[in-house]
């Protein structure tokens, strides 16, 4: 779903620098006694290696506010990865995928990434599912090279789109979302 007229090929090694970032906390646990007052988290920083080259994310974590009106912050795990991955899925062996205004996105339902993610073994409920998207879509990423030049400063998801609750309700297979 990327354009045609890509001569160069500029778009081929995107996918996977970004891939090799080391973006996802494996340790919800951990997680739970790093928050101070039980809502902030500090920014995580990691080193790593990609081609030969040093480079060091560091991952703001996204501050969610629940029904009752408490924040807490959320570094993106486990889960954000395997929605990340059944989105990717999507895009491709479902044309979902769609390239607007110089942006690779996809359009699903939260319906149909429910049953991605149960294909795969995964029975993620339809609250968690858009708490994974919303993690994705507030969490930050900044990676600079060793001498802190920036590389990617963006979220996971730089554009969520959501059907709203009621919709979701009333037509299940049918509410678009986009990320």
């Amino acid at each position: 779903f990327l354009p045609e007229d890509d001569p160069d090929d500029k778009f081929s090694n995107t996918i996977e620098f970004y891939d090799a970032i080391p973006k996802y906390f494996s340790n919800p646990r951990l997680m739970d006694t790093m928050r101070k007052d039980g809502i902030y988290l500090p920014r995580l920083e990691r080193e790593f290696q990609h081609r030969g080259e040093a480079y060091k994310v560091m991952v703001r974590p996204a501050r969610l506010t629940d029904r009752h009106g408490v924040d807490k912050e959320y570094y993106p795990g486990p889960r954000e990865e395997l929605v990340e991955e059944a989105l990717r899925k999507l895009a491709c062996d479902r044309l979902n995928g769609v390239y607007l205004d110089d942006q690779a996105g996809v359009q699903f339902t939260v319906y149909e990434l429910h049953k991605e993610l149960q294909s795969r073994g995964h029975d993620f409920g339809r609250t968690s599912l858009v708490e994974s998207l919303h993690i994705g879509n507030e969490s930050h990423l900044r990676v600079t090279k060793d001498d802190g030049e920036l590389v990617l400063g963006s979220p996971i998801f730089p554009v969520l789109l959501l059907a709203r609750k009621k919709e979701w309700i009333q037509h299940p297979k049918d509410a678009r979302c986009y990320v």
